[in-house]
Formats: C-alpha cells, sequence, structure tokens
C-alpha cells in the first residue's frame, strides 16, 4: 500500500515538473528572445589617399584621438607635365589627408615615405562613443520584435557585467542578402530551405568604464513583452 502511495507521488511530481517546466519555457519564450549571434559594432572608416605620389607626413598612430577635418599627413604628388611636355617648371602638389570623423585611430597600415595610389587605405578611424550592438535574429521571431524594446547586453570580454539597451532598428534586409557568395543555385533545380537571419541595430544606454571595441563578441536578450 506504501509503495503504491510513493510510486503516485512520484509520478504525480513527475507531472507536475514537465508541466512546470513547459510553462517555465513557454513564458521564456514569450517575453524574451535571447541569441549569442550578436557583436559590438561601430561607425569605421577607411582614410584612403587622394592622389598618388609619396606619403610625406603621417602624424598619426594606433590609439590616437582625432577630430574631424583633422589632417593626419600628406601625400606629395609628382609635377604634372605640360602641353608640351615639359615639367621642369611644374612643382610637386602637396594633399592633405584629413579625417572624415572624429574618433580614435584603430588601424595604420601605411608607412610613412611610401609610394601610394588614390584609394590605398591608409588609417582606419573608429567613432568609440557611438558603439551599437548588432545582433541576428531568426526570421520567424522577428515579428515580436519592435523598435523601442528594452534589450540586456552582455560581452564576452566583460561576461559580469550586463548592458542595458534599446532596439533602435530592424534592418530591411536578411544577413544572406549582403553575402557575396549566394546561398543558393537558382538554375540547379535544387532547393533547400534555410531559416534566414536579419539583423537588428540595439543602442546602448551606456558602458561604464569598460573598454568596449567594435567585433567584440555579445549576447542579447530582447524584452519582448
Amino acid at each position: 500500500m506504501r509503495r503504491t502511495v510513493l510510486v503516485t507521488t512520484l509520478i504525480f511530481i513527475a507531472i507536475l515538473a514537465v508541466l512546470g517546466g513547459g510553462a517555465w519555457f513557454f513564458f521564456q519564450n514569450y517575453q524574451y528572445y535571447s541569441t549569442d549571434d550578436a557583436q559590438v559594432t561601430g561607425p569605421m572608416l577607411t582614410v584612403s589617399s587622394p592622389a598618388a605620389g609619396q606619403l610625406n607626413t603621417l602624424s598619426v598612430k594606433l590609439g590616437d584621438k582625432v577630430t574631424s577635418g583633422q589632417i593626419l599627413g600628406t601625400v606629395t604628388a609628382p609635377p604634372v607635365a605640360g602641353a608640351t611636355g615639359a615639367t621642369s617648371k611644374a612643382t610637386a602638389t602637396v594633399v592633405n589627408i584629413t579625417s572624415p570623423i572624429a574618433g580614435t585611430i584603430v588601424q595604420v597600415p601605411a608607412v610613412q615615405g611610401q609610394m601610394v595610389a588614390p584609394g590605398v587605405g591608409l588609417v582606419e578611424v573608429a567613432d568609440l562613443s557611438n558603439l551599437t550592438v548588432t545582433a541576428y535574429v531568426d526570421e520567424g521571431a522577428l515579428r515580436n520584435v519592435k523598435v523601442d524594446q528594452s534589450v540586456d547586453v552582455t560581452v564576452d570580454a566583460y561576461s559580469g557585467t550586463t548592458y542595458s539597451g534599446h532596439v533602435q532598428q530592424i534592418v530591411q534586409a536578411t544577413a544572406g542578402s549582403f553575402s557575396l557568395l549566394p546561398t543558393s543555385d537558382p538554375t540547379s533545380g535544387n532547393f533547400t530551405k534555410v531559416s534566414q537571419r536579419v539583423p537588428v541595430i540595439i543602442s546602448l544606454d551606456g558602458i561604464g568604464s569598460n573598454d568596449l571595441v567594435p567585433g567584440l563578441s555579445a549576447e542579447v536578450t530582447i524584452h519582448l513583452h
């Protein structure tokens, strides 16, 4: 008799555990959407050589703070021959290289004194004061994601810190649309449906004293309801 009661009790507890787990799972999926397919992003621009010539000066290095319009260096372009082909009286032209934005120098692939061509990248400038997080949301969950929803963000580099933020923008294209290589061949006659992901831009309310930089891996939890 006691054994029967014990077995019945255990079965009842197991059923309650399953129901409770199912209810918790449903509640979590109703209230939140979480993904670890996210990373810290921010405005980053390549400053290129405006002319062909010699990189005569380069006055910045990694980590330097620059302002918009600040001169980063100069390129000395060779004299241009006139209509008669004479260059003896022509003078070399010095062209300034300026930063298009205020930010921090995060890469300097160029070396002072080298010869450069138009469009060759000289330095990389990132605006670290305007960082965001880009998360990739499954298309099946996209209908529940709205602009201004609250978001909790953790960054792998600072796993003990949770940042608060808000959904700033839902990109109007899937991540696969920006791929250089197509994900399927429409001429082959074979089709495999693949769940698509949509980039969602999340603004951060603040980063405290942590040194966040573009490219760091992150995990986000969007408050859906």
